[in-house]
């Protein structure tokens, strides 16, 4: 079975505005949102187009938020997606925009991965043959990859209908799974650690994900074709930027939320001073970790699950290539997007060469996640460093030209990679995630089931549009 056939089964501030809002609207459509990714642009461009009143506030001076494309220091065109990098087929809601904005996709292109496991760097090996690696239990040889699908495809069947409204606490085998990890999941159905360390080289090191939230995430999200925007995956949230115009204020920093029967207040700060904000209603489309940082009055489950939603660890680091030297790899020509995978700290070295301007030039990535992202960090200003002498041994051969990196738990306006919960979070969070509170409505991927991809922002912004709509 391919995966596309298994996955279907602070203090007050003073009344003063340069936006001018010291009073909510007399029609009673003016709305304010906090944060210009994708979830709030997409609010926002919506709510407009329905003839309200939009106010945009965004901390940093630019649109997009965890969609982060980078370009200086790369030659001859070069660009890195820092954040979301992958689109399916499968992602409705983001190609409606890509559509309707004029974008054009590039698909990846395919080829063959390598694998550094145990010290031993080899490919897949011909059917029938065992793995060479050590530690494999009963039935998990000589065909890993199999076991896998029989162990997700397990888990999957558990969720039921997971676009049910009372998903997953309408479902007790989906609060069952939600009992587990990702990895306690796989060892209470027999897995060796081999087994998930396989697992983990091939699609990051995802152990410590609730196994409910990943499985039907993986079961919405996944297609046969990954794609990106040509020329970068930020002229999207630029596209709406662009036709929300001077409704967006950068650099301007949420620091408190307050309403009352009739009206939402927003206290920020800007470059020149302290300011508020009166609207009819409030899109909160920040991630929760810097929201914890923001006055509020919410209470009972929303704010247990502003205070507890955990960020997970997540970092990249790219190296623009002369040449494509793995094309002639000792090993035999590899490519693809996942070019090879590894139980080091580089997690996988992800191949995005075909995305590139120049076909002289190649582009390859470290993406770590949890114990490789924190390890990477750890080593400092050293860490560039530390990376490429790693590469270096993982795919020997290449020249490594200039660098572009990310660690996402050090960007304060994220937090971290995405939003994942705990074990037994889940039944109780995600209600609690996109109930609004009075006047406030909350949209993100953490309050979808899209969980750390533009898809999952996108259709949150549509769904809070609708509750305002209806409100």
């Amino acid at each position: 079975m391919d995966r596309r056939t298994l996955l279907r089964g602070a203090a007050a501030v003073p009344v003063a505005s340069a936006v001018g809002a010291s009073s909510a609207s007399a029609t009673g459509n003016r709305v304010v949102v906090l944060g210009a990714g994708l979830a709030g642009l997409t609010a926002a461009y919506n709510l407009m187009r329905h003839g309200y009143d939009v106010i945009v506030l965004e901390a940093q001076n630019r649109p997009g938020g965890r969609v982060q494309t980078a370009r200086e220091g790369f030659a001859h065109g070069g660009h890195a997606e820092l954040g979301a990098i992958r689109i399916f087929e499968t992602h409705e809601y983001t190609l409606k925009y890509v559509n309707e904005f004029g974008l054009q996709l590039t698909p990846y292109d395919t080829g063959q991965r390598a694998y550094f496991v145990q010290d031993k760097r080899f490919l897949h090996p011909p059917q029938g043959t065992a793995w060479p690696l050590d530690g494999f239990g009963p039935g998990e040889q000589p065909d890993p990859g199999r076991r896998i699908f029989e162990i997700l495809g397990a888990g999957i069947g558990t969720l039921g209908n997971v676009f049910d409204p009372g998903w997953p606490g309408s479902v007790p085998s989906a609060v069952e799974l939600d009992k587990h990890t990702l990895a306690s999941f796989g060892r209470s159905a027999g897995a060796s650690n081999t087994l998930l360390e396989m697992f983990y080289a091939q699609e990051g090191r995802c152990g410590e994900w609730n196994a409910a939230a990943v499985l039907a995430m993986e079961a919405v999200s996944f297609g046969n074709t990954p794609q990106s925007i040509k020329g970068g995956n930020d002229k999207l949230p630029y596209a709406f930027a662009a036709a929300l115009g001077k409704r967006i204020k950068y650099n301007t920093q949420v620091v408190r939320i307050s309403q009352d029967e009739r009206s939402v207040r927003i206290g920020y700060w800007d470059r020149t001073g302290r300011h508020e904000i009166r609207a009819d209603r409030c899109v909160c489309a920040l991630p929760f970790a810097p929201l914890r940082h923001v006055s509020t009055d919410f209470t009972g489950a929303k704010a247990d699950a502003i205070a507890k939603l955990r960020y997970f660890p997540a970092a990249r680091c790219y190296f623009q290539t002369r040449g494509r030297f793995w094309e002639k790899d000792p090993l035999g020509p590899l490519g693809g997007v996942n070019l090879i995978g590894t139980d080091t700290m580089a997690g996988r070295i992800w191949n995005t060469s075909s995305q590139q301007a120049d076909p002289r030039f190649g582009m390859i990535q470290s993406y770590m996640f949890d114990t490789d992202a924190l390890a990477y960090a750890g080593h400092g200003h050293r860490r560039v460093s530390r990376m490429r002498t790693l590469i270096g041994t993982l795919l020997p051969g290449g020249q490594l030209l200039g660098c572009a990196e990310k660690v996402w738990q050090e960007d304060p306006w994220a937090g971290g990679g995405w939003g994942w919960v705990r074990p037994g979070e889940l039944t109780w969070m995600r209600p609690a995630m996109m109930r609004p509170a009075g006047r406030v409505h909350f949209a993100g991927e953490h309050t979808s089931l899209w969980i750390a991809w533009m898809n999952g922002a996108i259709e949150s912004g549509e769904r809070v549009t609708q509750e305002i709509l209806a409100a």
